[in-house]
């Protein structure tokens, strides 16, 4: 008696605790999302754009703000995952890297305890878009960022000195535009990913490819690209091959380009331009075959009154092989640069910008262009302090095999 009793209740509170989880289920379809990137770095759990939440296994760098939660696994799933290479002592590189879609970092570690690492596509873009492939920027891990979210100085391009670390390069702002239209500016979030893979590895050497494809013009265009590490350098070779696959001419224009905030992430102060024999102070386009390469110093611009009082750290980047940039210029915005004479001093708190760019350069079906960079950090001459850019070899034979198009 008491069984029949009781059975319509538990049955009641069944149904009660069946439908309770049915709403729970739904409401978290509404009000929780998902973004799996398949890294296996922990779960996390931001603050979603509507006022709901999003739980992901990584962070990138544009995270850190909507942070609320962190359970990092690094520790765990980094022992077991493939694409992770280990040393111990020494000037050595280490990386991490997911050839599915295409990111990761290299750090190169020298026997004086200090670090170069360059992070590739851990960051959200402008458009709310993450890159896949071989691009500067983002962040390191949860779990392997030191830096600190105040600071974020080891992100994109940065160095550790063994106390500290410097920021080198940011996030890079890089784009393709067709010949009829430069406006049409199409960034690489958007172009077809095809795919990435670590092509050499060792301790001493690492080489990273991507591949993608954009539509130009109504004619597809391929990009293979090629970043090459080597062990004791603080820079890395960024090699690109443009081939045009449709069966009409086509035509390109490339830009390549940064406000570095040199020293310090999230601001420009103390960033003064450089190039082989003088500091650029003022807002100008400078002769990309007269100079091969150029940089920003965080020593202080006295054209913007600022004092001698920053960390010193400079970067370069270098154009190097037979497809020269058309245009190289510092400026205090993107796209635009003073005419000469106006004496525009490179003043802009957060916004002291280095840009290269090539086009409009046309290519016939099956013809391919090549550019060939040096991005990284620059040495110091000890008399003057001045920048040096360091020894950067090229060897155009030992790129070809990374960049020929998969059969």
């Amino acid at each position: 008696m008491a069984n029949r009793v009781l059975s319509p209740l538990f049955s009641s509170r069944r149904r009660i605790a069946l439908m309770a989880l049915f709403v729970a289920l739904a409401l978290c379809s509404v009000v929780v999302r998902f973004r799996p990137f398949w890294h296996f770095e922990g779960i996390y759990v931001l603050r979603g754009g509507s006022g709901g939440l999003v739980i992901t296994d990584d962070l990138v760098l544009g995270d850190e703000e909507r942070l609320l939660l962190a359970l990092p696994a690094q520790s765990i799933f980094r022992f077991f995952r493939s694409g992770v290479s280990h040393a111990t002592a020494g000037t050595f590189l280490e990386h991490e890297w997911f050839r599915f879609d295409g990111s990761g970092h290299v750090e190169g570690h020298f026997a004086d305890g200090s670090i170069f690492l360059t992070c590739l596509s851990r960051y959200v873009d402008s458009g709310g878009k993450t890159t896949r492939g071989v691009f500067v920027g983002g962040g390191l891990p949860f779990e392997l960022g030191e830096a600190g979210r105040e600071t974020l100085n080891d992100t994109g391009v940065s160095y550790y000195d063994g106390t500290r670390w410097h920021h080198v390069w940011c996030n890079v702002n890089e784009s393709i535009a067709p010949w009829s239209n430069p406006s049409v500016v199409i960034a690489p979030s958007s172009w077809r990913f095809l795919g990435s893979r670590v092509a050499r590895k060792s301790p001493e050497e690492l080489v990273i490819t991507s591949s993608h494809q954009v539509e130009l013009d109504g004619q597809p265009f391929r990009i293979d690209r090629v970043a090459v590490f080597r062990a004791g350098t603080r820079y890395f070779t960024l090699a690109m091959r443009f081939t045009n696959l449709g069966r009409f001419p086509g035509g390109y224009y490339y830009v390549y380009g940064d406000e570095p905030w040199v020293g310090n992430y999230g601001t420009s102060m103390g960033n003064v331009g450089w190039v082989r024999d003088r500091l650029v102070t003022h807002e100008e386009a400078i002769n990309p075959r007269e100079y091969r390469w150029a940089g920003y110093f965080d020593y202080g611009n006295d054209a913007a009154g600022e004092e001698h009082i920053y960390s010193n750290i400079a970067n370069f980047i270098e154009w190097q092989g037979g497809v020269t940039p058309d245009l190289v210029y510092f400026s205090n915005q993107i796209g635009t640069y003073a005419p000469p004479g106006s004496s525009v001093s490179l003043s802009d708190p957060k916004n002291r910008v280095l840009f290269l760019q090539w086009g409009p350069r046309l290519l016939d079906p099956g013809a391919s262009d090549t550019i060939v960079l040096s991005i990284g950090m620059a040495d110091r001459d000890p008399v003057s302090g001045f920048p040096v850019k360091p020894y950067t070899a090229f060897d155009p034979a030992f790129l070809e095999p990374f960049l020929a198009p998969a059969p």
